[in-house]
């Protein structure tokens, strides 16, 4: 599942990973990235732009090439991403003390932009639920992890890249995985009205809350099983009639 998101500036292009904010040694960074027993230093394409780091916790994304896969030592159960220069500090909670195994990857190593930091044992690859010809990306589930559907559906809505695709798979996958409760297809709904937000600078809230209730019309009526097919004609049209409207 993912636990944290944030856009860093880096004036200096090292973005560092690890231990609170104090390196415990001077780790020279020559290449793609530096390890030490507490820190992960990554080199950034630093004044050009900002740096979005993902982390996740036991189920991530499996994008990018692999630049470290180690364990770091924690004295706290916070991981910290700062810039060198500390312009931009941020620490998230992990819930987890003393030695950890940490997977990165980024998409340009030696000047990256995009950082996905999972944690937890290295496991097994999985697809994500998708509609047919309309492929999204394959995802790791660590040693010991299982995903959940919810973890599932926030793989799906981790970003906003190849939205009809990733709104087709949220659409599939609410339609096959079991709700108990009504509130629980509430909230699976909800999540895909909020990823749709930043699909485009125009999107308001009201049209946000317009496909919500298009894709539930839209889903009552559609017969069990629902094929691809009628998915992706639910998927393709909602985002025409609330957010990409000409």
């Amino acid at each position: 599942m993912q636990i944290g998101l944030v856009d860093v500036y880096a004036n200096h292009g090292v973005l560092v990973i690890g231990n609170r904010l104090e390196l415990d040694a001077d780790v020279p960074l020559r290449g793609a990235a530096a390890v030490s027993s507490s820190h992960v230093l990554l080199a950034t394409r630093g004044q050009a732009g900002l740096v979005r780091v993902r982390l996740w916790s036991g189920v991530g994304p499996r994008v990018g090439d692999g630049v470290v896969a180690a364990r770091l030592e924690l004295s706290s159960q916070h991981l910290f991403v700062f810039d060198l220069e500390k312009i931009s500090v941020h620490s998230f909670a992990t819930g987890k003390l003393g030695e950890i195994p940490v997977k990165i990857s980024v998409d340009d190593p030696g000047f990256a932009s995009r950082v996905d930091i999972l944690i937890g044992e290295e496991g097994g690859e999985r697809e994500l639920t998708s509609v047919a010809g309309y492929p999204l990306f394959p995802v790791t589930v660590g040693s010991g992890a299982e995903m959940e559907v919810a973890d599932e559906l926030d793989l799906i809505l981790s970003g906003h890249d190849l939205p009809l695709n990733r709104l087709a798979a949220a659409i599939k996958l609410i339609l096959t995985a079991p709700s108990a409760r009504p509130a629980i297809l509430d909230s699976r709904m909800d999540q895909v009205v909020e990823w749709s937000r930043w699909l485009t600078s125009q999107q308001s809230v009201g049209r946000s809350q317009e496909l919500g209730r298009f894709l539930r019309r839209g889903i009552a009526s559609l017969r069990e099983p629902a094929q691809d097919e009628e998915v992706l004609s639910l998927a393709k049209t909602a985002l025409a009639k609330t957010v990409f409207i000409r």
